[in-house]
């Protein structure tokens, strides 16, 4: 996407509600047969993008105070508020957008360099976010200060992060559903809805609750997230917390510490949960349980069976045939860890 142009601003302008209303009429022809609209209930939309445009698509984008939650599966994106710093996201991304006035700014979706696409999007107004969650969109933002992306000259900010496990688990989650059931289905939108508000207690739990001003050394917060990241994108090696603190140069008990505070678990911990999002993504895609057990970095089948069942109330093998894990927080209800 290096030397894209952003759109100039006289062109029509992409938002939710609208995009329900017109339907799809709007959208790029190359991308409309990819797209997938949903309002599985009041004050809550759904779009996915899953396909191969082969193409770039650009548009303007603005919209009143809402709260979004974008997941690129896979895919580029380049991104700006109007007058602000611009995002290059690549897949594995999570991009975070949180207005408290009416913003606008420029998209440009690339699925052309890296073939296909696969978007997961979450759209709620700022006040629906606010009854859901008790935050008002300024504290909202004041507890994501530490995430970046802040915009002074407006009452918003943007900003990009590694997507985790749970929330790529849940984005495919939300991306078979829009794809595979077509036309209204009462339990198509309840599946929407609530996997939509699992990505939101992912996120809060991930990056909001009130641990993160716990931190020892707040200047650590940095490491622990590229931490937190070698072991989503290596998740199948044999981490131990002797070779973790080497691998971003912070001593042991500061990076225990640090993810009991950030993260509300051990290294341990986190490290499990990460490899069980992945093994359920893995099952559920028709992958055996062996193989499974072996990318996911587990030393034998039985073990991998004892921990799976344990986190998620299921063996490997019901996962596999449609079962429904359950993947509670990791410290508890996150909404319960905002008050």
């Amino acid at each position: 996407m290096q030397g894209t142009t952003p759109i100039r601003s006289g062109q029509p302008a992409l938002e939710p509600t609208q995009l329900q209303q017109d339907g799809l009429q709007s959208v790029d022809e190359r991308w409309r047969h990819a797209m997938y609209l949903h309002q599985p209930c009041e004050g809550l939309y759904v779009s996915c993008i899953n396909g191969r445009p082969a193409s770039q698509w650009a548009f303007r984008a603005e919209g009143p105070p809402a709260f979004s939650i974008n997941i690129l599966l896979e895919g580029r994106i380049q991104t700006a508020l109007d007058d602000g710093s611009v995002l290059d996201v690549r897949s594995g991304s999570a991009i975070l957008m949180a207005s408290g006035q009416h913003v606008s700014g420029w998209d440009v979706l690339d699925g052309k360099s890296e073939g296909a696409f696969r978007l997961a999007s979450i759209h709620i107004p700022q006040a629906v976010m606010s009854s859901l969650t008790g935050l008002e969109m300024d504290e909202l933002r004041s507890r994501a200060h530490a995430i970046g992306g802040s915009q002074s000259h407006i009452d918003a900010f943007l900003a990009a992060i590694p997507a985790s496990s749970g929330l790529r688990r849940v984005a495919s989650d939300l991306i078979g559903l829009s794809s595979g059931h077509p036309g209204a289905c009462l339990a198509r939108d309840l599946y929407l809805r609530a996997k939509a508000f699992e990505a939101i207690a992912c996120f809060v739990q991930e990056n909001l609750t009130r641990r993160q001003a716990a931190l020892p050394v707040p200047g650590d917060r940095a490491r622990l997230v590229e931490a937190r990241a070698l072991l989503e994108q290596g998740y199948e090696q044999n981490w131990t917390l002797q070779t973790l603190s080497r691998a971003v140069g912070l001593h042991e008990k500061r990076l225990q510490s640090g993810f009991q505070a950030l993260f509300g678990g051990s290294v341990h911990a986190c490290l499990t949960r990460i490899r069980i999002n992945a093994a359920i993504t893995q099952l559920q895609r028709g992958v055996s349980v062996t193989e499974t057990a072996f990318n996911c970095g587990f030393a034998n089948l039985s073990h991998f069976s004892r921990v799976f069942r344990s986190h998620t109330g299921l063996s490997p093998k019901q996962c596999a045939m449609g079962g429904n894990p359950r993947m509670p927080p990791l410290a508890g209800d996150a909404f319960q860890a905002l008050n």
